[in-house]
């Protein structure tokens, strides 16, 4: 459903399958005060404008995007949305726009408690402004809209919206968008995920992880990030273009011959290295270009419109860069809207509910939960965040997720002509340097592969 007016000042819908994942992974790292996959973001400015600038700026936003401000009910499966009065407008935004005075967000990532409220810290020391916000409420794509929404309000580009029909800034469910009732029957639906998870599901026995400490608990995440220069970076897209090869694509494999010297079979340390397994996941997919006008655009902002797509590279003989960017490029390249193999949308629902069962299933032995890295690509950040709003100078941009799994978290990105390479971890897995010999590896393979 999409919302619904209950009161004169309130608004409501359900969560959408997509939402209810993040947020049952959230849930699931509440045990340990922690959220699994909770977002960081941070933009470092040239000059930090004056707090109040940024107050009136970050309350404009929420006219703009009320969706920011809306609360999860006590089921947690309900979104609800409160016209706020003056007094309940300062309150907001004195419990979500914080100010750290003497510390960079590298430090204040250390000692911050999740939260599930969507909020934004003023760091005059760095000149930062750190976005943390639940998973649950936005995707990459959807926090640099807002972000870049933020800066045209924060430089006077743009103005406050005019009062309007609330109900047409709050963004409706992926599911009741794109999932159109009653086209399949229960046994198509059912065979459809089979067909879509058999991947997944075959290749279990034989998926390859990556060797954690022998730790339980989860700790702090830690985040690794590493650039590019702007004229190799230009060399590897060059020679990515003469291949026919996405950026993604070219990343994912490079990474993937980074993590051959590291990883094991079955959780079996004396194959750590050697040829074997499969490299077995889900891709994120970006359906923002399926949406139907306005959900494909920057007002949608505020939503979770992607999924994840099965994948399996067989390590055994599959080794070498250009196989292995051959695999992951037709998974890559999927219409998910096609006939062949199957579109997605009819069945998504049912199908993220079903990924979340198999995310939520705990094995026997702890020591042998998931540490498969998983990868995200949020592609040209230039493409959604100017360079420049006015007085307003944005000079550097990096994300990171909160990690309570065993695996790694990797996203990659560009920057101004620059690739970006960041990797998110819990400290009770992993040692720094295990994590830093793989993301140096990476850096040396791409520039071996693509950029000379």
């Amino acid at each position: 459903m999409s919302w619904i007016q209950v009161s004169p000042t309130q608004y409501e819908r359900p969560f959408d399958a997509i939402e209810v994942f993040y947020r049952g992974l959230a849930d699931a790292a509440a045990p340990f005060n922690k959220q699994h996959y909770l977002i960081s973001s941070v933009t470092r400015l040239k000059v930090l404008p004056p707090v109040e600038e940024v107050q009136q700026a970050w309350r404009n936003l929420r006219e703009e995007q009320p969706q920011i401000a809306a609360v999860a009910d006590d089921s947690g499966t309900r979104f609800i949305y409160t016209v706020p009065s003056p007094a309940e407008l300062d309150v907001w935004t004195q419990e979500t726009l914080l100010v750290e005075p003497n510390m960079p967000a590298s430090h204040l990532l250390n000692i911050l408690e999740p939260s599930t409220l969507f909020r934004l810290y003023y760091l005059p020391h760095s000149r930062e402004l750190l976005w943390r916000t639940p998973h649950w409420r936005v995707d990459g794509i959807g926090l640099m809209h807002v972000q870049a929404a933020f800066f045209r309000l924060l430089s006077g580009q743009s103005t406050p919206s005019e009062p309007s029909n609330i109900i047409t800034r709050l963004n409706p469910s992926l599911d009741d968008i794109m999932t159109p009732p009653g086209t399949m029957t229960p046994e198509e639906i059912t065979s459809s995920i089979n067909a879509e998870l058999s991947i997944v599901l075959d290749n279990a026995p034989t998926t390859i992880t990556t060797p954690t400490l022998p730790n339980i608990l989860p700790s702090t995440t830690r985040f690794l990030h590493t650039s590019i220069p702007a004229a190799t970076s230009t060399r590897i897209i060059t020679t990515c273009k003469a291949h026919n090869l996405t950026i993604t694509t070219a990343l994912h494999a490079t990474f993937t011959l980074a993590l051959l010297p590291h990883i094991q079979h079955n959780y079996d340390p004396s194959t750590r290295g050697l040829p074997g397994g499969t490299y077995t996941g889900l891709n994120a997919h970006s359906l923002r270009r399926y949406l139907p006008t306005p959900y494909n655009s920057p007002s949608a902002a505020v939503s979770v419109y992607h999924t994840g797509i099965p994948f399996s590279i067989d390590l055994s003989t599959t080794r070498d860069f250009h196989s292995i960017a051959s695999a992951l490029g037709k998974g890559y390249a999927r219409d998910l809207s096609a006939a062949q193999p199957r579109p997605i949308f009819p069945f998504h629902p049912q199908y993220v509910s079903t990924i979340l069962e198999l995310f939520l299933a705990q094995p026997e032995d702890p020591l042998r939960g998931s540490a498969v890295p998983v990868l995200s690509s949020l592609g040209r950040v230039d493409d959604y965040l100017d360079k420049e709003y006015g007085d307003v100078e944005v000079v550097d941009w990096w994300i990171g997720v909160d990690v309570v799994s065993r695996g790694l978290v990797v996203n990659v990105w560009s920057w101004r002509g620059e690739l970006r390479l960041g990797v998110a971890w819990n400290e009770a897995f992993y040692e720094e340097g295990f994590v830093r010999d793989i993301v140096e590896g990476w850096r040396g393979r791409l520039i071996e592969e693509l950029g000379r």
